[in-house]
């Protein structure tokens, strides 16, 4: 049987593709796709790819055939493709899923196919759609105290399932959180700065334009730091947009979805872009330090060692500087034509700036 193509996108699949797709992967045994519906649920400029939801139908009812799935696709805008390709953002997610999904100690959407082709840059990625059953969660509405609990919770039990482990230095497609592509961050940072002070010059505290050079003069310096031992997995993209809130067994489960910029490093990160960009400024004033506390506290019971809380608090200060690289690049390119992009990226933008200013973040560095 001839390989199959990789499609560039929804409009290159057809039935007979995704029942091909779908009997490799398993997820079917023998029934075939005779025809599915397509819908788009991700869109935008700033956006690297795209996801899709397919409805297929089916010839005949079989157990356990997939009554919706994702696709994912690299980006149809060529800019945005390059981008993708460049900083291997869709070999990461496809290895990801191939090699160690089953193993990061917390709970993502089942493959059931993908493929790749890394000198043109394609690759096409068909995963369990999580939405019929859980919550997808929303960044620019915040969360409860309750949901953020279990979030940070699941982030360590994320760390402490690679901590230090030998079997890192397998994982040769995932970059460390120091490695060139991510010290590339600098050139758009620089970039965004002018617009995103067109955009929110008005809302922004005088300190923040000094404290911004500080933050482009450290970028490699943070980003060793992170890249020290004690070493683990590091999302790096963990925020409520990517995660699925639902019930297992009777109690709250969580999700995490979007692994193209996952690293390896020192992991404090994704708590304090998680607390400093996802939740509203009052409940993360009020709860962010019990917040941490909780992460390290799950860190240590799962098994994790040799990283203080003293040190754990420096590095979320660090973490919580470092997210204005976030808010600025994010602030600076969004599409202020896509409403949810635009409050998305105020939302950002405000958090980040009073996080910085609470927990004296500067001087971290």
């Amino acid at each position: 049987m001839t390989r199959l193509r990789i499609p560039t996108g929804p409009q290159e699949m057809n039935a007979d593709w995704l029942t091909r797709a779908l009997h490799e992967g398993g997820a079917l045994r023998k029934a075939r796709v005779t025809g599915f519906e397509v819908e788009t649920i991700s869109e935008g400029v700033g956006l690297v790819g795209q996801v899709v939801r397919v409805t297929p139908h089916y010839d005949r009812p079989e157990e356990g055939a997939p009554v919706s799935l994702v696709a994912k696709f690299p980006s149809a805008i060529p800019e945005n493709r390059f981008i993708g390709h460049m900083f291997r953002f869709y070999e990461r997610e496809v290895r990801f899923y191939e090699t160690i999904a089953a193993e990061v100690g917390i709970a993502t959407p089942r493959r059931y196919y993908s493929d790749m082709d890394l000198e043109r840059g394609d690759y096409v990625l068909l995963l369990e759609d999580l939405a019929p059953g859980r919550r997808l969660g929303d960044q620019v509405s915040s969360c409860p105290l309750e949901e953020a609990e279990l979030a940070v919770r699941e982030a360590a039990r994320l760390h402490a399932a690679w901590w230090q482990s030998p079997r890192l230095e397998e994982l040769d497609w995932m970059p460390y959180v120091d490695d060139p592509i991510n010290k590339a961050a600098q050139v758009p940072f620089q970039q965004a700065w002018e617009p995103f002070l067109h955009r929110f010059g008005d809302r922004l505290p005088l300190w923040l334009p000094e404290a911004a050079r500080k933050l482009e003069g450290n970028i490699g310096n943070i980003l060793e730091r992170f890249a020290r031992p004690p070493r683990t997995i590091v999302h790096g993209d963990y925020r409520l947009d990517n995660m699925f809130f639902g019930e297992e067994h009777g109690r709250p489960s969580l999700a995490v979805i979007d692994w193209q910029i996952t690293c390896r490093g020192r992991a404090v990160f994704d708590v304090a872009y998680f607390t400093c960009t996802s939740l509203d400024v009052e409940l993360r004033r009020r709860h962010g330090l019990d917040l941490l506390r909780l992460y390290h506290c799950t860190l240590e019971e799962a098994g994790a060692q040799g990283y203080s809380f003293e040190e754990c608090l420096t590095e979320y200060r660090m973490g919580a500087f470092f997210c204005l690289v976030y808010a600025v690049i994010t602030g600076g390119t969004m599409d202020w034509a896509n409403e949810r992009g635009a409050a998305l990226a105020t939302a950002m933008v405000d958090r980040t700036v009073s996080a910085i200013a609470e927990l004296e973040a500067v001087d971290a560095i």
